[in-house]
């Protein structure tokens, strides 16, 4: 995947998919149920954007409808200077988030219990992500309120989504759509990547 990751912090992604598994037998997290799936599906899909993330060096970066913290927590344990807000609407779902960042020592990762239209931060984020958080439009209505013009918002995807783009709002712009590498995943992924126009 071209991306450099310490040993240590190997470590830890095992780990959090060790925590993910055990949690998921109780809770339900993900439909995805045996950890070499998971290593793929989640955690090298998760992983595909830190190359992106890298360019764009966000300060301050804000996950949309995580989930199980896909791709927060993934990206906060191999970017730990980066603050990351990761919101989620379903309370079983950051309840797994708070275990993973006490046990990982994520101290940088803010999981939090809100619906996207309802979270402030005093500044807008450097950066936005969401996964398999929803059709573009809606998503882009979700946050306009958290974006200004220094925002860059990344939209994950699977083959580029030609029709979601042509519904997004006038006052968005698509900058770039980049191909994500994913190995072993048998499927195309991509980042839609947008700005306020």
């Amino acid at each position: 995947m071209g991306i450099r990751v310490a040993s240590s912090q190997q470590a830890r992604l095992l780990r959090f998919l060790e925590l993910l598994g055990k949690w998921n037998g109780v809770y339900n997290l993900t439909a995805v149920r045996d950890p070499r799936d998971m290593l793929v599906v989640h955690l090298l899909d998760s992983l595909s954007v830190l190359a992106l993330i890298d360019e764009l060096r966000p300060e301050i970066l804000v996950d949309v409808g995580s989930g199980a913290g896909l791709p927060a927590i993934p990206l906060a344990i191999t970017r730990p200077e980066m603050e990351i807000h990761s919101i989620d609407a379903v309370n079983k779902k950051i309840g797994f988030q708070l275990q993973a960042k006490a046990d990982l020592g994520l101290q940088q990762l803010h999981p939090l219990h809100v619906r996207i239209e309802n979270f402030l931060l005093p500044h807008p984020p450097s950066a936005i992500v969401s996964r398999a958080y929803s059709e573009l439009a809606k998503m882009l209505d979700s946050i306009d309120h958290l974006a200004d013009a220094s925002t860059t918002v990344i939209a994950m995807k699977g083959v580029e989504p030609t029709a979601e783009i042509a519904g997004i709002p006038a006052s968005w712009v698509v900058q770039e759509i980049r191909k994500l590498e994913v190995p072993l995943l048998g499927a195309q992924r991509c980042a839609v990547i947008l700005k306020r126009a």
